[in-house]
Formats: structure tokens, C-alpha cells, sequence
């Protein structure tokens, strides 16, 4: 799976969330990947997980509200997990969203309700 180099990253919260990967020895994404059909910020394809990074700046006109429900959809038709962070969730809760990826990306993914 082609992606794209960390200078080539798209916003500041891709940036961001690629350093909360290195900052909590997540292993690194691909980003900027092509899945299913479309660019997706980060890709880990051993684990089928997709993380977009959502800040309020692009994605809050409504035709992007709907069509990112749409891309959703679809990639979890083709078998991804598709897990949104926002701005406020990666500056202010970055053990969080960190403890969030490393249990979706743990075999057999965690249970029902985790953190």
C-alpha cells in the first residue's frame, strides 16, 4: 500500500497524530493511503484500521459531514474499521486516542467498550 512521507502530510492534525504514534511506540501508519477506492489520512492494513484526522476547519460544511459518512460506509463494507480523532482529542487527550489505537490494533481488537 503506496502513502505518502511525513512531509507530505496534509494538515497540522496529521501531523499531529503521526507524532502521537512515535510519542506512544504506536506502529507507524501509512499516510495519505489509497483504500477502496479512496485517500485516506491513516492506514494500518495488517489490522484493516483507517484513522481520519478531523479537524472542525474541513470537514464542517455539510456536504462533508455527509460525504464522510458515505467514505465510512463503504470502507467498512471493504472490511476497515474506521475511527475519526478530532483536534481537541489528539491536543487534549493524546493517552487516550493513543490507548484507543493500540487496543484497535491488538489482535482480536479488545472488547465492546473499551476505552
Amino acid at each position: 500500500m503506496e502513502g505518502v512521507g511525513a512531509a507530505d502530510l496534509r494538515s497540522i492534525l496529521e501531523v499531529l497524530l503521526l507524532q502521537l504514534c512515535d510519542d506512544h511506540d504506536l506502529l507507524r501508519p501509512v499516510a495519505n493511503a489509497r483504500v477502496a477506492g479512496f485517500t485516506v489520512d491513516f492506514c494500518w492494513p495488517a489490522a484493516k484500521l483507517v484513522v481520519e484526522a478531523d479537524s472542525y476547519t474541513y470537514h464542517s460544511m455539510p456536504s462533508t459531514f455527509e460525504s464522510d459518512r458515505e467514505r465510512d460506509q463503504r470502507l467498512a463494507l471493504a472490511g476497515y474499521t474506521v475511527v475519526r480523532f478530532t483536534y481537541n482529542q489528539v491536543t487534549r487527550e493524546p493517552e487516550a486516542v493513543a490507548h484507543r489505537v493500540r487496543l484497535l490494533l491488538a489482535p482480536g481488537r479488545g472488547s465492546p467498550g473499551a476505552q
